[in-house]
């Protein structure tokens, strides 16, 4: 997987390069504080192809204002991002950066909901996240106010659609200080982040999970391998995919097939596609194999064909 880093320094695109990153999770609206983003930063890391997203971060409070502070927020964040010369199809999000208990969710919800109507209504065409622990992302994933999600605190604990992950069992050096390491799970579907990243291998596919969470890391590893990365490749790739292989099956890997191929008509979407299969999967599952295991073993065979089927 790859690594991306975020901080409070502005190393150059070759500082971010060698530290083995492929690009950065920068801050942007605050311009009165050091860590926001410099013009010259984002044109030197365009310049050298490396992936951005922007988030907007005050402190651990910034949801206390609600819907008016996210709104107010990603007003800032827009605003500087514009005058800074940034892509309007570059990623952004807003910030929780503290565990939110079951009394404050509505606030956290309604915080994310301001930010996110007002980056989707004023003319911002790159996908609008939230940064938080796993109780925040759950309850703005399930609220239908994210596109994508960056999660903080144990891996273990985040929830499947998790995009990216902030590594919390070590920093990593960029330009020589200390930053957080953060791991793209699953390519984002809008801005340059869905085409540049490696993908994971579905051969070594990591984890326990569930059968979803396994499928959707393989069906982005068929793509990734194949076609570059993009949603809709993946797709077209598996069903490729299940057609070269048909000849080498059994009666019932035959069945699976069919069934598989039936869901994937018409859906470019991997993460539906992966939430759809996963029933039609998890009965299939072996005594003693994990999710991963089992859906690894699959991807295999959609990656590696049998000989005389579709290179």
């Amino acid at each position: 997987m790859s690594i991306l880093f975020d901080g409070t320094n502005h190393p150059s695109a070759q500082q971010v390069i060698d530290a083995g990153c492929i690009g950065a999770l920068l801050y942007g609206g605050t311009p009165q504080y050091s860590k926001n983003f410099t013009p010259a930063q984002y044109r030197d890391y365009k310049a050298r192809s490396l992936v951005t997203a922007f988030a907007f971060e005050i402190d651990a409070n910034d949801m206390n204002g609600g819907a008016s502070a996210g709104a107010a927020h990603a007003a800032s964040l827009l605003a500087n991002l514009r005058s800074g010369g940034v892509a309007n199809t570059e990623p952004v999000c807003a910030t929780v950066d503290k565990h939110v208990t079951a009394a404050n969710i509505p606030l956290a919800v309604a915080y994310q909901r301001g930010f996110y109507q007002y980056v989707k209504g004023n003319g911002w065409a790159g996908p609008d996240g939230g940064y938080g622990f796993s109780e925040f992302l759950i309850a703005i994933h399930d609220a239908g106010v994210a596109d994508w999600y960056w999660g903080a605190g144990a891996r273990s604990s985040m929830p499947p659609y998790t995009n990216i992950w902030q590594d919390n069992v070590g920093t990593i050096n960029v330009g020589g200080s200390a930053d957080d390491r953060d791991w793209i799970l699953i390519p984002l579907s809008g801005g340059d982040m869905n085409l540049t990243d490696p993908l994971p291998d579905p051969k070594s596919v990591a984890g326990t999970g569930t059968v979803q969470e396994a499928l959707t890391t393989v069906l982005y590893g068929v793509g990734g391998q194949r076609f570059g990365g993009a949603l809709a490749n993946a797709v077209a790739s598996m069903q490729a995919q299940l057609t070269a292989i048909q000849g080498a099956l059994t009666q019932e890997e035959a069945d699976l097939l069919a069934a598989v191929k039936g869901v994937t008509a018409g859906v470019v979407d991997v993460k539906t596609l992966a939430a759809t299969l996963a029933p039609i999967l998890a009965p299939l599952l072996p005594a003693g194999a994990t999710p991963a295991q089992f859906v690894a073993a699959l991807g295999a065979q959609l990656v590696t064909p049998p000989a005389g089927g579709t290179p």
